[in-house]
């Protein structure tokens, strides 16, 4: 079957077999004018003329295939992707208006509550990135707090100790509570060695029951220059409340300018 464009009469020849009764749309390749073609050989243009006063061309064999038929009604069944014009005046006034609204509901608000909203606003907290930085803000300062004042938060809360342990933290004095009573020493001879003893109490006079740790001794000398220390374990492990215990000390060979004995509790080793 031999079809002519009615536009630019460009022939082209094309399968019966492929033009239904009811006829078919077709898009000239020459030109781009889209006709609809029936069976009686009758050709109408669908599209506007795409070219004025085309000589008529002499026909040439050509193969117009069913794709390019699907393509055009594609392309014509398409929605229109026209982007709608913005009225910037319109959207102003919207925005004035919800401003406006958003200003009477906070003016409806209780005092306290107008209060917590400006401060909110003032410091940025209505912002989520704010919040994080002030999270940890606020998370820096109580770990520096709650290591500075370690002591006075286990002697409140005596469990805490335990946590502080586990990160590897001293939040406890050795001792605190228990007192050194009635310290007295002396040299003497023992195997005709001369030997420091050094005698008393340990006492607790709390109400409540506290570890013995170990004891720490110096010696100085006249001008409290460190000249001996030792450590020695206790004979007990803890202390019940108003309880008492002695002490026995013996420093070997100690040095001939000790002038002073100093005791302390240290931490167990």
């Amino acid at each position: 079957m031999h079809i002519y464009c009615p536009k630019c009469h460009m022939g082209y020849e094309v399968d019966e077999t492929l033009i239904p009764e009811e006829g078919r749309r077709l898009r000239c390749s020459n030109c781009a004018e889209v006709f609809k073609f029936d069976r009686s050989g009758m050709s109408e243009s669908l599209s506007k003329p795409v070219r004025e006063d085309v000589s008529e061309k002499e026909s040439e064999p050509l193969l117009a295939d069913k794709l390019q038929e699907e393509n055009i009604k594609e392309q014509e069944e398409q929605p229109s992707l026209e982007v709608p014009e913005v009225d910037i005046k319109d959207i102003f006034e919207r925005l004035s208006e919800q401003s406006e609204k958003l200003f009477q509901a906070e003016q409806q608000l209780p005092w306290h509550k107008r209060f917590l909203l400006q401060l909110k606003t003032m410091l940025g907290l209505n912002r989520r990135f704010n919040m994080r930085i002030i999270g940890l803000a606020v998370a820096f300062v109580l770990l520096v707090l709650a290591y500075n004042y370690r002591y006075e938060i286990v002697r409140a809360v005596p469990f805490m100790n335990g946590i502080y342990k586990t990160f590897g933290i001293r939040a406890k004095i050795p001792g605190e509570g228990l007192e050194f009573q009635n310290i007295n020493w002396n040299y003497r001879d023992v195997e005709g060695n001369r030997v420091l003893e050094i005698k008393g109490f340990i006492n607790n006079p709390t109400s409540k029951k506290i570890d013995i740790p170990v004891v720490h001794v110096e010696l100085l000398d006249e001008d409290t220059i460190l000249l001996q220390s030792i450590n020695q374990k206790p004979t007990i492990q803890s202390l019940k409340p108003d309880g008492r215990v002695s002490i026995g000390i013996v420093i070997k060979t100690p040095s001939p300018t000790a002038k002073y004995v100093y005791l302390t509790f240290i931490d167990a080793y």
